[in-house]
């Protein structure tokens, strides 16, 4: 049976002013996860608007600005949220939460959302369109078979994510341990064999843009340690038009525009937009300066300049960087031997979320 979904289920509008409202658990755009990947809380994410919205446990929220990027989250606690922030709930006793959400999360549904989109710069779905949506409403029996295989590897991957952002605190307390007692600093420029500011190949020539390089931008780098894949891919043409910025596996990428500050490794060869600077090290010095660099990202942040609204930290600012390693390789070396298989585990395992979510996809547009 086909439902529209203004028809079982509610677009939540709840306002309240500032004065009145909590900030707990606060969802804008900037801490939505592209890619279906969920939500990232950070304590300096807080509301800038003079009115928030409010949400609960079990709504399904959903980026409404450049939907392409893919931003949903399933609530897990009540909250408040932007005014840019679409909140979904079942208002339908035969259509189940659970099924709904996987229904917004397809492929199909986000090209809808896309296509219905106004602006340019910051494009937005129209809310009327959006509701309009068509999908099938099968029983609830066939409901549950559907989503039920995509929720238990959704919670695989957050477990893996869990299990990474773990061995990355533990590996971070080591760190820190060590570095304490290193009173010697050196200059990035001074430290990196090369370092590369990224580029965008003409976006005019579509035969540059296809799927044989991983090209990062800063959504890709969001709660990543390594980046194996991306939302957009070079061909091999577009991408030897600038071999200059070929990046090999276990470089540095640093986002220093826009969203300065955060810090990802390579796991294969890639290239970067012009938002990131990247580092290529001796593999010695590659854990160790990626950590500091976690470190500095206020510092980072900080170092922008180019007005209030983009923060820009320019090659030459980000090259002066100084930051701490060992000076000794006895020191080094003994870190590394404790940092490896740690890095080593947090690849594997993001490996394995790669492949999960390539089934994930597969299975929503089986399915949904």
């Amino acid at each position: 049976m086909k439902v529209k979904l203004r028809d079982c289920a509610q677009l939540i509008k709840t306002r309240v002013g500032m004065e009145k409202a909590t900030y707990n658990n606060y969802v804008s755009t900037n801490n939505m996860l592209p890619n279906r990947g969920g939500i990232k809380f950070e304590d300096s994410n807080l509301p800038k608007s003079k009115t928030v919205n409010y949400y609960q446990k079990g709504d399904i929220l959903i980026s409404n600005i450049r939907p392409y990027f893919k931003k949903i989250w399933l609530a897990d606690r009540d909250g408040t949220r932007s005014g840019d922030v679409l909140c979904f709930r079942s208002d339908d006793p035969k259509l189940l939460g659970k099924y709904l959400y996987c229904t917004l999360q397809s492929d199909h549904f986000f090209n809808y959302v896309v296509s219905t989109s106004k602006g340019t710069k910051m494009p937005r779905g129209d809310k009327e369109a959006i509701l309009d949506y068509e999908f099938d409403l099968p029983t609830e029996k066939e409901q549950y078979k559907k989503y039920n295989p995509i929720i238990r590897i959704e919670e695989k991957i957050e477990l893996n994510n869990q299990i990474n952002d773990n061995l990355l605190e533990l590996i971070s307390l080591i760190w820190n341990k060590y570095s304490k007692d290193i009173k010697f600093k050196i200059m990035l420029q001074q430290l990196a064999q090369n370092i590369i500011t990224g580029k965008t190949p003409n976006t005019k020539i579509k035969e540059n843009y296809g799927t044989d390089i991983p090209f990062v931008k800063i959504p890709d780098m969001h709660n990543k340690v390594f980046i194996d894949e991306t939302m957009q891919s070079l061909s091999l043409l577009g991408a030897n038009s600038q071999k200059s910025k070929y990046l090999p596996p276990n470089s540095i990428m640093v986002s220093c525009i826009g969203t300065p500050g955060l810090v990802s490794l390579t796991g294969t060869t890639v290239q970067t937009n012009q938002q990131i600077n990247s580092l290529i090290l001796k593999p010695k010095y590659l854990y160790c300066t990626f950590l500091e660099l976690k470190s500095l990202k206020d510092k980072i942040g900080n170092l922008g300049s180019g007005g209030t609204t983009i923060k820009n930290l320019n090659k030459s600012d980000f090259s002066n960087l100084e930051i701490t390693v060992p000076d000794r390789e006895s020191i080094l070396d003994k870190f590394n031997n404790i940092a490896r298989p740690i890095f080593d585990q947090i690849h594997t395992n993001n490996i394995e979320t790669k492949k999960l979510m390539q089934l994930k996809a597969s299975l929503l547009n089986k399915y949904f």
